[in-house]
């Protein structure tokens, strides 16, 4: 089934796993956004447990780290390529050159320190209820955001496994990440959720753009990069919303 298949690729959570192509991956992506309601049900009922027994910000520390643990860190490695690559590279081939290194550039841990500091200090802002309301919403609307830039943007290498797995994202997987997203923040958030659905695509496409522009396409670590920061960006909102 194309959602545990999602679920397995995303997290460490348990479920029926399947051999899965590059193709059946791309397949499954309508279905990153209920991967992003899972987790936001996990990190809501740890927020309201911690929130009880510890100060805002040692609680938000204890569930930030807990959404890296839950996600193996999956999409702050993107990002730490993504930043790597554009920081220390100088044409597109360069960028595209040091993404492919697995070592942990300057850029790379600057991105991914400042990625889990601004999730840590904004949510230790985020008072009450609002708080489990964010994390419900943002892995949802960071696993969405991913689908924006996949449909509508070309590979950064044609031909490559990244770019199998962006044909695999049609406009039916859009449709059906967005019927997922769009009832979940409008449950789970009310207003700020209405917002966050007018943003988060505008905020996708955007770095898309500017990913393009750099590189030339985007990469699987485009895409995490794009989830990370869409998340931080629903964080945000809610602070500044509630």
């Amino acid at each position: 089934m194309d959602l545990f298949r999602a679920l397995g690729f995303l997290t460490i959570l348990p479920c029926p796993r399947q051999e899965s192509s590059p193709e059946d991956l791309g397949r499954s992506s309508g279905w990153f956004p209920a991967v992003g309601a899972v987790l936001g049900a996990i990190l809501a009922a740890a927020w309201l447990g911690l929130s009880r027994v510890l100060s805002p910000l040692a609680a938000s520390s204890a569930v930030v780290v807990l959404w890296a643990l839950l996600t193996r860190g999956f999409h702050l490695d993107g990002l730490a390529d993504t930043f790597d690559g554009i920081g220390g590279g100088y044409s597109r081939e360069s960028r595209l050159a040091i993404m492919k290194d697995s070592r942990l550039g300057t850029f790379g841990g600057i991105a991914v320190a400042a990625a889990l500091l601004l999730k840590t200090a904004v949510l230790a802002d985020i008072t009450g209820i609002s708080g489990s309301a964010a994390l419900c919403a943002a892995p949802v609307a960071g696993r969405w955001a991913i689908l924006f830039a996949m449909r509508f943007f070309p590979s950064a290498r044609p031909g490559g496994m990244g770019d199998t797995f962006r044909k695999g994202c049609t406009g039916l997987q859009l449709v059906t990440g967005t019927a997922i997203a769009v009832p979940v923040a409008l449950f789970a958030a009310g207003t700020a959720g209405a917002v966050l659905l007018v943003v988060v695509p505008c905020a996708a496409l955007l770095l898309s753009l500017m990913m393009r522009s750099l590189l030339g396409g985007l990469t699987g670590d485009s895409y995490g990069a794009i989830c990370e920061i869409s998340e931080i960006l629903s964080l945000f909102l809610f602070a500044l919303l509630q």
